[in-house]
Formats: structure tokens, C-alpha cells, sequence
């Protein structure tokens, strides 16, 4: 049999950043490096996000048919969002579902149309899907518990950062980094205005980043003591990785997905996790660590640099290449097993 043929379904074209779009670019990138051939399916095969480095081979959807797709060789990987869909696209070419955000499993992320979660897990049982990956422990365990076609077919793929561009390179500033992304937004705006109604944080800086290149984003991380995580339900955190790459604490809620980040960080004494709601939690939190950088500020630096150290190790390239390593002819192995009732 001929090496397989991976076709990434990734539309519609979009241009602000997502982190889940470059992750898709990154695993095609690995594959492409273990021989595999690979494909990006968009609105237009010309198209590219343009705030991350890529040139994974690309074509538009319109010209992909049925036809032209061999079930022996060819394989589509769809998101998790694309599993309402499933049955209708190419039917009958085997499937991967590349699960990103386990709470998205349940079509979560759209507001307008939510799924009956027995229907969602009888698609993950469709004839087509032959494995499932996900990038956290936590997403392993809750596809592995019933969501996937069997705990053998759910496979961990550790999410890589850029360790070249994501690093402590410079003085830090008084000031707090956020993402008001996804549904934070309102909790970011009743935090910030709770810390800037404390008296003690006078000389600090709240600094939103949203909507900017990677290399404008690693360049605020680097500036920042303080990253606020708001997002209460992530697939992985992959912001929560850069910036604890880029040398700032971490204060927030883990997202469940991002709970091993967290607990990276934490032996490091650099994180503080919040429960979800906990505004006054976020206040307390950044209170005790603006007295402790007071008190010693060159062991909190030393802290901070020990957890970039340990971040850009667990997430290097190098620790994605050996996640694929191991899975890959796992789940090429069960491309050639259909599931059975």
C-alpha cells in the first residue's frame, strides 16, 4: 500500500488568530516531516492566516470530490466543530477527528445551535472515524471515557510553541497581560476593574492583547510579570504556555484542559489557580504576588526563568515529533480496522 494521504479540513478562511488553526498547521507540518503527504482543505487554496510561519500544501474545497479519493490511502482529519457534519462529508473516506477542545466535543463553541450530546457520540462511532486525537491529558481522558469509538483509538498529541520566539528576553514592566478572547471578555473587564480600584496596585499596567501577530504577542508576554488566564473551558491553554514561556506568572482559571500547564508551573511556585466566577480570587492572587516581588524580586525572577525552562522543554517541537512518533502507526494501524458494532 502506497504511504498515506492526509487531507486537513481547515474553513473557512480566517484571518484573526486562533490558536487551534496554527496547531493544525503544526501537526501537518510533523507529518509532512514523518513521509506523509498532506493537504490543507480551504475556501481558497491561495489563502493563508498570515500571523504565523506555514507552507503546508494547500488546495481549495471546491476542486476535492469523492472521487478523487482513494479509502485505501487517503485519510481526512476534521475538527471537532465539523462532527455535526460528519456523515455528509466525503462519506465513506476514512476520518480522524483532531479533537482540540474537549468542552467543543459538544459543539459548545456555538452559541446558536447546540447538539444532542448521545447524537455527538454516536458520530464519533460512525463507520468512517477510525481514531480520535486530542492535545491535553484531560481531553484524553474525557473522550477515552466514552466519547471515542474505544480508549485505544484516542490519541495524545502534545502541542508544540514557537521556543525560538516564546522566551524571557528582557526587562519586565509593571504590567498584567490578558486575552479578552472567547467568552472572558466580561470577566476580564469586572477583574480589571476591580485591581485598578486597589490601592496597591497603583504603578501597574493592564495590557489586552488581542488580534496581533505571534511575534507582537511573544514581545508583550516578555514585558509582563503577570499573565491573567479568564477562559473557563480549553481544549490545552497554548497562550497559558507562551507566556509562561516568556517568563510570566500565571494567574487564572485552568480551563481543565489546561490543567497540566498549570500544575508545570506550580512547581515553580508561578501559578495560582482561580475558580471559575472568582473575581475577588484574581484580586487576591495578584495582591500576594506584587507583595512578594517586593519582598524578593530576584527569587521570583530565577522562579519564573526555572518555569520558562520547563515549559519550552515539555512543549518543544521536539516533544510534539515524539508524541506523533508514537501514535502514528498506532492509529495508521487502525485506519485499516473499521469499527464494528
Amino acid at each position: 500500500m502506497s504511504q498515506r494521504r492526509y487531507w486537513f479540513a481547515l474553513h473557512p478562511d480566517l484571518t484573526h488568530p486562533i490558536g487551534g488553526v496554527k496547531q493544525i498547521h503544526r501537526l501537518a507540518e510533523v507529518l509532512l516531516g514523518f513521509g506523509r503527504e498532506v493537504v490543507l482543505i480551504q475556501d481558497s487554496a491561495e489563502f493563508h492566516p498570515g500571523w504565523f510561519d506555514s507552507s503546508v500544501p494547500t488546495v481549495a474545497r471546491q476542486s476535492i470530490s469523492q472521487q478523487h479519493l482513494d479509502p485505501s490511502r487517503d485519510v481526512v482529519v476534521l475538527p471537532e466543530t465539523f462532527v455535526p457534519g460528519l456523515p455528509d462529508y466525503l462519506p465513506g473516506i476514512p476520518k480522524i477527528i483532531f479533537n482540540q477542545n474537549g468542552s467543543y466535543t459538544f459543539n459548545l463553541g456555538n452559541v446558536t445551535r447546540f447538539v444532542d450530546p448521545a447524537k455527538i457520540m454516536s458520530l464519533y462511532r460512525h463507520p468512517d472515524v477510525r481514531a480520535v486525537l486530542c492535545v491535553s491529558e484531560h481531553d484524553r481522558a474525557l473522550l477515552a471515557a466514552g466519547v471515542a469509538p474505544a480508549p485505544d483509538r484516542v490519541h495524545r498529541v502534545v502541542n508544540s510553541i514557537e521556543v525560538d520566539l516564546f522566551k524571557p528576553a528582557r526587562a519586565k514592566q509593571r504590567c498584567i497581560a490578558f486575552m479578552p478572547r472567547k467568552q472572558a471578555a466580561r470577566d476580564a473587564a469586572i477583574v480589571s476593574a476591580l485591581l485598578q480600584s486597589q490601592p496597591w496596585f497603583q504603578g501597574w499596567r493592564l495590557m489586552p492583547i488581542q488580534g496581533r501577530p505571534q511575534a507582537e504577542v511573544a514581545e508583550l508576554l516578555q514585558q509582563a510579570w503577570i499573565f491573567l488566564a479568564f477562559s473557563q473551558r480549553e481544549g490545552f491553554g497554548l497562550p497559558l504556555v507562551e507566556a509562561s514561556s516568556c517568563g510570566c506568572h500565571l494567574i487564572g482559571h485552568t480551563g481543565l484542559g489546561g490543567t497540566e500547564v498549570f500544575d508545570l508551573a506550580a512547581e515553580n511556585g508561578t501559578a495560582d489557580v482561580v475558580r471559575d466566577g472568582d473575581w475577588l480570587g484574581f484580586v487576591h492572587a495578584m495582591h500576594r504576588f506584587t507583595r512578594n516581588l517586593e519582598q524578593d524580586r530576584s527569587r521570583i525572577a530565577q522562579n519564573l526563568l526555572l518555569s520558562s525552562k520547563a515549559m519550552r522543554r515539555a512543549y518543544a517541537p521536539e516533544a510534539m515529533r515524539a508524541s506523533v512518533a508514537v501514535a502514528l502507526p498506532r492509529w495508521e494501524a487502525q485506519l485499516d480496522q473499521p469499527l464494528r458494532d
